[in-house]
C-alpha cells in the first residue's frame, strides 16, 4: 500500500463500490466471487436483503464492478481478479499489512514511557527518603508506597479508557464504508 501516493488512494477511496469491494473482501477473510460481491453491494445500495436483490439490480453493480471498479483496485494492487474463476480476493500484501493507514500507530510505545517514568519517580522517592533529604525524610514510608501505588492506578485506568475509546471511535472498516 505504500506505493500508493495519498492522492491515488483518495482518488481510488472515492467510489463507494470500491470502498465496499474492499470491506466485503475483508470482512469474509478470503476470497469471494463477483457475483456474491455485487449482491451484497446491490443489497447496501437499494437498501435490501441479499436475498431480496432483484437480478436486474445486481446485474448493474455486476457490470459496474467488472469493467470498471475491479481494473481499478487491480491497477493499484489492492485486489486480485480471476476473470475464469470470477473470483476477487485481497491482494496478500493488502491482507497482511493492512489498507487503512487510519489505525494510526502503535500507542503502547507512549504509555511504556509513562510507565517507566513513574518507576523513575518511585525510585528517587525511595532514594530520597533513604539518603533523608529534608522534606522526604520525615515521610513514612506507607505515604510513599499509596502515592506509587495510586499513580499506577491512574496510570492503568487513563491507558484502558484511551484503549477503549479508540477501538470505539475508529472501527476503520465500518467508517471506510459509510
Amino acid at each position: 500500500m505504500t506505493d500508493l501516493s495519498k492522492d491515488e488512494l483518495f482518488r481510488i477511496l472515492s467510489n463507494s463500490r470500491r470502498r465496499y469491494i474492499i470491506y466485503y473482501l475483508h470482512e469474509e477473510g478470503d476470497e469471494m466471487s463477483l457475483k456474491e460481491l455485487a449482491a451484497r453491494i446491490a443489497a447496501i445500495e437499494n437498501g435490501t436483503a441479499v436475498e431480496d436483490v432483484t437480478d436486474e439490480e445486481r446485474q448493474r453493480v455486476y457490470i459496474s464492478l467488472y469493467q470498471t471498479h475491479l481494473p481499478k483496485l487491480e491497477e493499484a494492487n489492492i485486489v486480485s481478479y480471476d476473470d475464469e474463476e470470477r473470483m476477487v480476493e485481497l491482494t496478500p500484501r493488502t491482507a497482511q499489512e493492512g489498507f487503512f493507514w487510519m489505525q494510526g500507530e502503535d500507542s503502547s510505545r507512549s504509555w511504556a514511557t509513562y510507565y517507566a517514568a513513574l518507576g523513575a519517580v518511585g525510585w528517587l522517592f525511595i532514594a530520597a527518603r533513604e539518603l533523608a533529604v529534608p522534606v522526604f525524610a520525615s515521610l513514612p514510608w506507607f505515604a510513599i508506597a499509596a502515592f506509587i501505588s495510586t499513580a499506577i492506578l491512574a496510570l492503568g485506568v487513563a491507558q484502558y479508557l484511551s484503549e477503549t475509546q479508540t477501538d470505539e471511535s475508529t472501527d476503520s472498516f465500518q467508517s471506510l464504508i459509510e
